[in-house]
């Protein structure tokens, strides 16, 4: 019977399996065997025990829950601020019939400069009193505008800048001799950062 007990803890492995009790032994002692492995492959030892440790589930220790870092406060973004634009116009005057600039229209460029060289756009629109024919009143407006133009380009205004250069002949009414009326208006686009 040892025998085949022998080969029956070959047979059996790494299983635990109650045994019939031997017989040799006493009643007292008659408790079902098992078998208990210590050591892996090669190197496992197998004995017969009456009180082996009864076979049990391999838990895994519970999962850390993932730690969250503590997240950098989003920065604001401040709204892009809008550039303000500004249309100011200036006028250039002229004498009676002429389209030749003054001393006092010069002056008058020449204050304007840091406006002209900051400008984005220009536009020049010549004018005329009602004094003389309406086709001579149209051609001297044009003039005062192309004067006002050559003088702008010589103060070093870039030619691309001057967007429009126009004639607004005879507009003024009433009266028909108004010294205001001949001149020619320089409207300005001014770009400029809000602040």
């Amino acid at each position: 019977m040892r025998v085949g007990l022998a080969w029956s803890v070959l047979l059996s492995g790494c299983t635990l399996q109650p045994l019939e009790p031997v017989a040799s032994m006493s009643a007292e002692v008659a408790l079902p065997l098992g078998i208990a492995q210590t050591g892996h492959g090669l190197e496992a030892v197998y004995k017969l025990c009456a009180d082996c440790p009864a076979p049990n589930r391999k838990v895994l220790a519970p999962i850390a829950p993932p730690i969250r870092l503590a997240e950098a406060p989003k920065a604001k973004s401040a709204p892009v601020p809008q550039p303000k634009e500004e249309r100011i116009t200036r006028a250039v005057h002229f004498s009676l019939a002429s389209s030749n600039l003054t001393a006092e229209a010069r002056r008058t460029l020449d204050a304007m400069r840091p406006l002209l060289l900051e400008a984005r756009t220009i536009s020049l629109s010549g004018h005329t009193d009602r004094v003389g024919a309406p086709a001579f009143n149209h051609k001297l407006a044009i003039q005062r505008a192309e004067t006002v133009k050559r003088a702008l380009l010589d103060l070093g205004v870039p030619r691309e800048r001057i967007i429009r250069v126009e004639s607004a002949c005879c507009v003024e009414d009433p009266p028909k001799v108004n010294p205001p009326a001949r001149r020619t208006d320089v409207e300005m686009l001014i770009v400029r950062p809000t602040p």
